[in-house]
């Protein structure tokens, strides 16, 4: 299997997850709060990150970049509140349209922080992405509802923590981004569940 079919393969697992995991967290919604799911949502992330890391080994959790880690993951339990709160109120696919215009605002901030450039190319892709979301989202008053700002300031603050897993990546291996992100976002969870 070639590294594109991989990719490829691993891309659709991760789109067929994603949708589940909307599904889920709607369905959820009728018995629990939103805090109450991102608790057992960050548990569950962790229990599987313990397993993994118990296989690999302990020392690829180390990290010198605590502070990147903490303000990453900040961004990103508020970037998913939004995301699971505005799925009770909106109908999918309003809340996926919202959540694709996180490509733009992270290449807006990735020119702002990481020093990336925005050819001709990628301004058209990106004014390509926006339009298809409008087009989605048939702007109106209905855009304006409380929900779909929310959902938008979700998008934004997903933007941010891609920012933040770019610079991560760089120096952390993937596990040691997700055990870290369990540990900082679950008792954050936990006490709003609560």
């Amino acid at each position: 299997m070639t590294s594109n079919t991989r990719g490829a393969l691993w891309m659709l697992g991760a789109v067929v997850s994603f949708c589940a995991m909307a599904i889920a967290a709607r369905e959820l919604l009728k018995y629990m709060g939103t805090f109450e799911i991102l608790f057992f949502r960050t548990g569950i992330a962790f229990l599987v990150v313990l397993a993994l890391a118990s296989r690999e080994g302990w020392q690829r959790l180390k990290t010198g970049m605590f502070g990147t880690h903490l303000w990453r993951n900040l961004f990103h339990f508020g970037g998913q509140a939004a995301w699971v709160w505005s799925l009770g109120l909106l109908p999918l696919a309003t809340v996926f349209a919202i959540e694709f215009t996180t490509p733009v605002w992270a290449a807006g901030l990735a020119v702002l922080f990481l020093g990336e450039r925005l050819g001709a190319r990628r301004l058209v892709m990106l004014a390509l992405g926006v339009l298809g979301a409008l087009v989605i989202l048939r702007p109106g008053f209905a855009v304006l509802q409380p929900a779909a700002l929310v959902m938008l300031a979700g998008a934004w603050a997903f933007a941010v923590q891609m920012i933040g897993t770019k610079r991560l990546s760089a120096v952390d291996s993937p596990l040691c981004v997700l055990f870290w992100m369990s540990i900082i976002q679950s008792p954050f969870s936990l006490a709003l569940a609560l």
